[in-house]
């Protein structure tokens, strides 16, 4: 299982290091307790400078970066930012990991640095900033709601359960809204919880259940959650999708749960960035940009 992590954390390299995309993003940089740290920037053409703009952070993944994290949404939040006028932001953690529980990097410092920067040169909306991520990415914007709810208007993680150290500290300063999106066959991040790729040393995560409740918990939700079957839009695909909605919580701070049946470590409408032996199917069913960005688009910080 070892040399199985390691083959992956090389095949990302290898297969992401050597694709070229239009050169619409644009890179940036800025300084941060002395370090450079690097991003990329889509703005969409045709934004009113009269209108504060919203800010959409996409994280990607262990071995990944931003442009990684392009390739695996499939560039989907951007053609929505075509129409519905938000930047997004594809930012690069040092030595492609990002500090989702400890350690010395302020990688919560960077992300909000560069939404100070941006409102300096854009009307942006900072009641309006969104963190979405995939795997460790995921777990990075569950921080940045445990330690800067007051900065982030919602978040969205993709196969990136709760790290089992996070519950405990975790103590966001208001409600915050969040949708869990994970595969039940995830062979990286269990759904059920326990050891990162079956390694201690990995880190441990709580279930996908256990990070829908905390939440649920924190943001004071009552009753049963809403449940919806969605339909099978790719019989073929193996994975079939349930929505479990609890929108009775403090300041309508909805928190979503979206089961992907038979999905894996993977995007749903995304890209099979590797074979299904290495990261489990790619569920069809649901475009989880969208699904992310309806989500997202009805909250704002108070």
């Amino acid at each position: 299982m070892r040399s199985r992590i390691l083959l992956l954390s090389v095949m990302l390299v290898v297969v992401f290091g050597v694709t070229g995309y239009a050169a619409d993003p644009v890179a940036s940089e800025i300084t941060v307790d002395g370090v450079s740290r690097t991003f990329l920037i889509y703005t969409p053409p045709g934004l009113d400078k009269n209108i504060t703009t919203p800010l959409l952070f996409v994280l990607h993944g262990s071995a990944g970066n931003g442009e990684v994290m392009m390739t695996v949404t499939q560039r989907g939040f951007e053609r929505i930012a075509d129409k519905e006028k938000f930047i997004v932001i594809y930012p690069d953690a040092l030595e492609r990991r990002w500090n989702a529980q400890d350690g010395t990097v302020d990688d919560g410092g960077f992300l909000l640095a560069i939404v100070d920067k941006l409102a300096a040169e854009f009307r942006v909306n900072k009641k309006r900033v969104y963190m979405a991520g995939i795997s460790n990415g995921g777990m990075m914007a569950q921080r940045m709601a445990c330690e800067h709810s007051d900065r982030v208007a919602a978040i969205a993680t993709v196969a990136g359960t709760m790290p089992a150290g996070m519950t405990t500290v975790c103590k966001p300063s208001r409600p915050v809204p969040v949708m869990v999106i994970h595969g039940t066959k995830d062979p990286i991040v269990p759904w059920g919880g326990g050891a990162v790729a079956g390694f201690a040393e990995f880190g441990q995560v709580v279930s996908a259940a256990e990070t829908f409740r905390f939440w649920a918990s924190h943001d004071l939700c009552k009753g049963e959650p809403l449940v919806v079957n969605e339909p099978d839009r790719d019989p073929q695909d193996g994975t079939r999708v349930r929505l479990e909605r609890l929108s009775d919580c403090s300041n309508k701070a909805e928190v979503t749960l979206v089961a992907v049946e038979g999905g894996g470590h993977t995007w749903p409408g995304g890209y099979q960035y590797l074979p299904e032996p290495f990261i489990g199917k790619t569920s069809k069913d649901i475009d989880a940009n969208t699904l992310i960005w309806n989500f997202f688009k009805g909250y704002a910080n108070p």
